[in-house]
């Protein structure tokens, strides 16, 4: 039997049921494997019942940061000049990103959640307007909804992907919707084919939150460039 298998073999096997030819004791030996290998054949201890640990060392911190980062923010630091029309850094980092991203604009921000906001905002979102959004998200985008004195709409996750599930998004308009928010949650997109679509079907204005989803893609293109704003 060989020892070593991906992530995906190992749900495959494990989730087969009672007929499946990886039994409790070789599953074990999946896990004692690498230690028996250092041991003479003699499978020690898990750590957790007194083993000898694996890892020894304390996992990364976060964020990571580089010489490049550092010497970048040392320098505007020093320089006094750290906002928008003092200086020159936020205009290059806004044309830049924009230029990452396949975008017109970009306008940098405190964070995502002055972002959404901005946006609600300046698609002038308020009171007795609903905005269509999914229940599993970071709290920020039921924030910026409330902030703006509007009702937000929840539409339930689709189970495959964790994303807004984008066939119950229709059902879920009324003549008081205002945007739809779809979440790019953990880094995964949202079904932009279907909510775009929905979204010009009903002239409604799509805002992608992709605050955890710099970078990825739909289709080859940047999340967050695809939507009326992002």
């Amino acid at each position: 039997m060989k020892t070593k298998m991906n992530r995906r073999e190992f749900l495959g096997t494990a989730t087969v049921g009672a007929g499946v030819t990886l039994g409790t004791a070789n599953l074990a030996n999946l896990f004692v494997a690498d230690a028996a290998a250092g041991a003479g054949g003699a499978a020690d201890k898990p750590a957790l019942l007194g083993g000898k640990p694996i890892r020894t060392a304390g996992f990364p911190s976060w964020p990571v940061i580089g010489q490049t980062e550092d010497k970048a923010w040392m320098e505007v630091l020093h320089s006094g000049k750290w906002f928008r029309g003092y200086g020159q850094e936020v205009n290059r980092f806004e044309e830049a990103y924009a230029k990452l991203n396949g975008a017109k604009h970009c306008v940098a921000t405190a964070n995502g959640t002055s972002s959404l906001w901005a946006v609600l905002e300046g698609l002038g979102v308020g009171p007795g307007d609903e905005v269509i959004l999914p229940p599993y998200t970071f709290i920020a985008t039921l924030n910026v909804v409330l902030l703006q004195y509007a009702l937000p709409i929840f539409v339930d996750s689709d189970p495959d992907s964790f994303q807004i599930d984008a066939r119950k998004i229709e059902a879920a308009i009324t003549e008081r919707t205002r945007a739809i928010m779809p979440v790019h949650i953990g880094g995964s997109p949202a079904d932009l084919d279907a909510i775009l679509a929905i979204g010009a079907k009903h002239k409604i204005p799509v805002i992608e939150d992709a605050c955890q989803a710099h970078l990825g893609q739909w289709r080859g293109r940047n999340l967050g460039s695809l939507g009326t704003a992002g």
